[in-house]
């Protein structure tokens, strides 16, 4: 899979110099798919189905952070997953590239319609796949309406995929979300956040030795045993929503079951 930073693109249409890789057209999804959930996966899905009618590449224009870390910190829980993580999950779910944005307030003030001309101009965007209450641009004024609309006009493709809906022994269904998912490993429900990661839930501890703090969400204080990228049983404590100790430091990653 190939990487692209934002600048890189932004460098391309000031300079007029082509991006080769995008030669022949692709599709493209953007979000900040924090755990990669069932509704994400659903998502990526669509696009690369899309993508080979087209015959064209799919990638996802993500962040360095996910989004919520950036608008909402002060009450923010912490990411379910970090940007190596969902890089790994792209590739395994087909993307043939990844466009990272490290969000700041050049991004954040740009218009929806210049956002999506610069993918269609740098990119060769022909097709574009979102969740169906998917906004962009400046206080994510340009919603899926709007987005109809600017593809009509430029002869893009869309594809908007409806909600996934979670129910757990009771008639009332909950929308599959990464903010749902936070809440129950907050609350130490690892099967259920497993079962709509489509996968166990993990901490990255090369972040942890890389920077000496971690930005993944963390269960309730307690001691856990976990396992390690080798299967091997790890003890982890965490106390006061920090992670107090680990019987193995060497292991990079640590799996909730």
């Amino acid at each position: 899979m190939q990487i692209f930073k934002w600048n890189q693109i932004l460098q391309s249409l000031e300079t007029g110099r082509e991006i080769p890789f995008f030669k022949n057209g692709c599709g493209i999804s953007v979000g900040s798919f924090d755990g990669l959930h069932q509704g994400h996966r659903l998502l990526l899905s669509k696009l690369v189905e899309g993508c080979r009618q087209q015959s064209v590449k799919a990638g996802v224009l993500s962040f360095s952070r996910p989004l919520p870390s950036v608008k909402h910190s002060s009450d923010y829980m912490g990411d379910l997953s970090t940007l190596s993580q969902r890089l790994e999950l792209f590739e395994s779910l087909g993307m043939d590239f990844a466009i990272i944005v490290d969000f700041d307030d050049s991004f954040a003030s740009m218009m929806g319609a210049d956002f999506l001309k610069i993918l269609q101009n740098v990119c060769n965007m022909s097709l574009l796949a979102e969740g169906i209450d998917f906004r962009c641009g400046y206080k994510g004024a340009t919603d899926t309406q709007a987005i109809r609309y600017w593809a009509s006009e430029n002869n893009v493709d869309c594809i908007f995929v409806d909600p996934v809906y979670y129910r757990e022994g009771t008639d009332e269904e909950e929308r599959v979300s990464s903010s749902y998912i936070r809440n129950m490993i907050q609350k130490g429900f690892f099967a259920t956040a497993g079962e709509l990661l489509e996968r166990p839930y993990e901490l990255d501890l090369e972040s942890l030795k890389n920077s000496g703090s971690i930005t993944q969400i963390l269960p309730p204080d307690g001691i856990y045993r976990t396992l390690s990228e080798n299967k091997e049983e790890i003890r982890l404590i965490i106390e006061e929503r920090k992670i107090k100790n680990i019987s193995d430091l060497n292991c990079k990653r640590l799996i909730f079951s």
